[in-house]
């Protein structure tokens, strides 16, 4: 038996728990080897970044700080209803309809302050898809709307990173042209394969017949990523409004970091370097091994952006915009704590007819489908 057939065979609830100690474990581990790592200050002396920041941060104007900080948590929010309307939409293409602000909007703030505690984005993911297929009782079409989304959300954040390109590539110094054309054929692939396979499937599945290297794994995921656009074939203009929330969201992280920047003192702060720069650094979180990117997020922003701002400066601005971003949907939790037992939305709309509940109904029995979506992959 292969280790991945004996991972599979554990019990999910076990799987799960492994999962988030092994990652908490290392988000620990990167803390500490990145805030004691030594680096060179005056006279050639070397200290611990930990200690640089404590002896930087009393130095940091508080009337700035704060006000940036204010600024970056604002973004950050403004992104967020992006997200939010994006899930909505994609819901509305599968003929299912909630009221925006007081279910979709209250439940994506519930789902980011679970997300807060567990790796990557289980929580938002798996809170989002549950409300959606419990209030509506249509779990596959919840779930193929939620497949796309994930697949979207990526694209915009490579879209980003492609328009953002010219105006901060030069991060990289004397490996600009190798760096940037690397990443131009990786961004570029990933943004135009999702784009054909959701317009154009006929183009994609016609180049899959070329023989490749992975091309098994590349046909699963396209297959997938066709099923879910199935749906929404004869709406363009919905699939087009989801793309481009889906680029603000991660555009608006990226502004994030260049309020954090200015609230801890940089001055002169490059827009569009760092955006650039929080764009290849939020990718790295999402698929580093760490509760929220704690700790990577950090580690990529000050190797990115060490030469314009300073290691320290670098790192808090990456700690204070995941600060920030928090900060500004943390409250999620009081919309949790009031959603007592009975809590029904206001309106669920599917193909056009309201969704009807029994006082003394319970969540639907499809409701162990949230189990399997929270599985490590």
């Amino acid at each position: 038996m292969s280790i991945k057939q004996r991972w599979l065979s554990l019990p999910p609830r076990l799987r799960t728990g492994i999962s988030v100690t092994a990652k908490l474990a290392v988000t620990v581990g990167a803390f500490y080897a990145l805030f004691t790592h030594k680096i060179p200050v005056e006279e050639g002396r070397s200290i611990a970044i930990y200690e640089a920041i404590l002896e930087y941060v009393p130095k940091v104007d508080p009337e700035r700080f704060w006000l940036f900080c204010a600024l970056a948590g604002g973004i950050k929010l403004i992104g967020v209803v992006f997200s939010a309307w994006s899930w909505h939409l994609l819901l509305k293409g599968q003929r299912i309809e909630f009221p925006f602000w007081r279910q979709i909007m209250t439940t994506f703030l519930i789902g980011r302050f679970i997300g807060t505690f567990l790796p990557s984005t289980i929580g938002l993911d798996a809170y989002t898809l549950y409300d959606a297929g419990r209030y509506s009782r249509q779990w596959e079409r919840a779930t193929m709307a939620k497949a796309l989304e994930k697949f979207i959300g990526i694209t915009g954040l490579f879209l980003g990173m492609l328009i953002l390109l010219p105006f901060g590539i030069g991060i990289f110094g004397e490996h600009a042209l190798v760096v940037g054309s690397l990443i131009t054929a990786v961004a570029g692939s990933v943004v135009l394969g999702v784009f054909l396979s959701v317009f154009r499937p006929g183009i994609i599945q016609a180049v899959l017949r070329v023989p490749f290297p992975l091309r098994g794994r590349v046909e699963k995921q396209v297959a997938r990523l066709t099923e879910a656009a199935g749906a929404y074939r004869s709406k363009p203009g919905l699939l087009l409004w989801v793309f481009f929330s889906k680029f603000m969201v991660h555009f608006t992280t990226a502004v994030v970091y260049v309020f954090t920047a200015m609230a801890v003192g940089v001055e002169d702060v490059d827009f569009g370097r760092v955006t650039f720069a929080s764009t290849i650094q939020i990718l790295g979180t999402i698929f580093s091994p760490t509760i929220a990117g704690e700790g990577a997020r950090e580690a990529i922003q000050a190797y990115l952006l060490q030469n314009e701002m300073g290691v320290v400066q670098s790192l808090l601005s990456a700690s204070l915009g995941f600060i920030a971003a928090e900060a500004a949907t943390m409250w999620g939790g009081v919309f949790w704590w009031f959603r007592r037992k009975g809590y029904r939305p206001a309106f669920c709309h599917v193909d056009g007819a309201q969704v009807e509940y029994k006082d003394e109904e319970e969540a639907p029995a499809e409701a162990p489908l949230l189990e399997r979506e929270a599985e490590p992959a």
